[in-house]
């Protein structure tokens, strides 16, 4: 069987000759935990908007879990789009169809004009290695102009100093938190939060997004600016 899906972007601006297009079939079930892939697809792309359709077994489709279809436009390996919201399919009443509008991404540099911007604003994070996250209470990270952050992991919470300047990143090795007991997926999450925030070297921010990024230049954290 396969998925329907339509993506394009609302800015004005061509694709690079090497533009890949992506697009994802994820189990999104587990409301605090990453997704998992169950199909991915990729297509040489023109232009926008496009309709692919990708491939799934139905055997792995169960009726009592949550399928959402995402996609990103790829060039010279780094993500210039993809999608930022959860869009349903197959279960549960959703179609076997969806359309993407995919959001512009941080371009890659050696610096950020914009460090300033990631201080003093609350980020809730959205996507951990590569899988979007679906979570009523998703983690998130504020930090203050002197480097004082504090860290809601999904369970437990977090403060210390880090160093976010000239588009670099750097977590301390130790920083102190509270220690509640909570459900196994929860604490899930926050192992995988906190895993990948000691991974991240470099920050780039794009508007109301903030990416970071490990030693090899793979995105490991993406957060978007909380709403006041």
């Amino acid at each position: 069987m396969h998925v329907k899906t339509t993506v394009t972007y609302l800015e004005r601006i061509a694709l690079p000759p090497d533009a890949v297009l992506e697009v994802e079939l994820l189990d999104t079930s587990l409301a605090d935990a990453p997704s998992v892939r169950l199909s991915s697809q990729r297509f040489k792309l023109a232009s926008v908007p496009r309709t692919v359709e990708i491939a799934y077994d139905t055997d792995l489709i169960d009726e009592r879990h949550i399928y959402t279809v995402a996609a990103r436009i790829i060039s010279d390996d780094h993500v210039i789009f993809r999608s930022t919201t959860a869009t349903s399919v197959l279960t549960r009443g959703a179609p076997d169809s969806a359309e993407l509008v995919l959001e512009m991404m941080p371009r890659r540099a050696g610096g950020n004009d914009a460090d300033k911007s990631i201080y003093d604003t609350a980020w809730e994070i959205y996507e951990i290695a590569g899988r979007m996250l679906i979570a009523e209470n998703p983690p998130s990270l504020t930090i203050d102009q002197d480097g004082q952050f504090g860290l809601y992991g999904g369970c437990n919470r977090f403060t210390g100093i880090l160093d976010a300047a000239n588009g670099e990143f750097s977590m301390p090795g130790n920083f102190a938190g509270t220690k509640m007991a909570c459900p196994e997926d929860r604490e899930k999450l926050e192992q995988d939060t906190i895993k990948a925030l000691s991974a991240a070297v470099g920050h780039v921010t794009n508007g109301t997004n903030l990416a970071l990024s490990n030693a090899a230049g793979v995105t490991v954290l993406r957060l978007r600016k909380m709403s006041e």
